[in-house]
């Protein structure tokens, strides 16, 4: 028996048009994982990172979605080097939420500076 897919990988140029295809592929994924009770806080954080990526990287792209024994990984490289920073939205903002939104949602998140940029990870317990 073949082993399951376990990575999938998608690269994009930062246009807003990639947000929507990364949703779509987690979405995908996750149910090829079987994983549909966590595809909702997967795809939200999925969509959140590489929003971030496109807004604040303006550079292309690499999202990965790994599942390891007990957890989904979401990855996001881009090519700048300024690491991302949380905030927390006042009642009546209307951005600064992504990384908000994937602190609530995920199990543990970071970033990682890398050879020519950095690495915003999130993790997901399934």
């Amino acid at each position: 028996m073949a082993e399951p897919m376990t990575e999938t990988t998608l690269r994009a140029a930062p246009q807003t048009e990639a947000v929507e295809y990364a949703r779509r592929l987690a979405a995908r994924t996750m149910r090829t994982w079987a994983l549909m009770e966590r595809e909702e806080l997967v795809t939200a954080i999925v969509a959140e990172l590489v929003a971030n990526a496109v807004r604040h990287a303006g550079t292309a792209l690499e999202l990965r979605l790994l599942r390891s024994p007990g957890r989904v990984r979401v990855e996001v490289r881009d090519r700048a080097a300024q690491m991302p920073r949380m905030t927390v939205p006042g009642p009546l903002d209307e951005s600064h939420r992504g990384l908000f939104i994937v602190d609530r949602f995920a199990t543990s998140w970071g970033a990682d500076p890398v050879s020519g940029g950095k690495v915003v990870w999130a993790e997901v317990t399934i």
